[in-house]
């Protein structure tokens, strides 16, 4: 199974926890209940999605979206994406178990 099938799974999964059916894209509350976000964490992946200029977004947690007659939607795949990045920048970036005992006293 590839990355992208793993992230798609795992939207699949929290879609069913939070009792949505796949659909073409999301409005700001269902994303909300999906990632399971506040309103204000929304609005703030949202005014984070910035792409370089080479295309490449400058952040991994940022979501887009798209306006239709003055609603905020994200897309499915956008959802998809969004748990891809993610899923990539959290193991990359995690912190070892071992550094913990760093720590210990």
């Amino acid at each position: 199974m590839t990355q992208l099938e793993q992230a798609e799974e795992k939207l699949k999964g929290m879609l069913a926890a939070a009792q949505l059916p796949r659909k073409a894209s999301y409005n700001p509350g269902e994303v909300c209940t999906i990632l399971g976000v506040v309103d204000r964490t929304f609005w703030r992946l949202l005014s984070q999605y910035e792409r370089d200029e080479r295309g490449t977004l400058r952040r991994p947690d940022c979501l887009d979206s798209i306006t239709l007659s003055r609603h905020r939607r994200v897309l499915y795949d956008e959802l998809v994406a969004f748990m891809l990045r993610n899923n990539s920048y959290e193991r990359a970036h995690a912190v070892h178990p071992d550094q913990m005992d760093l720590f210990a006293s």
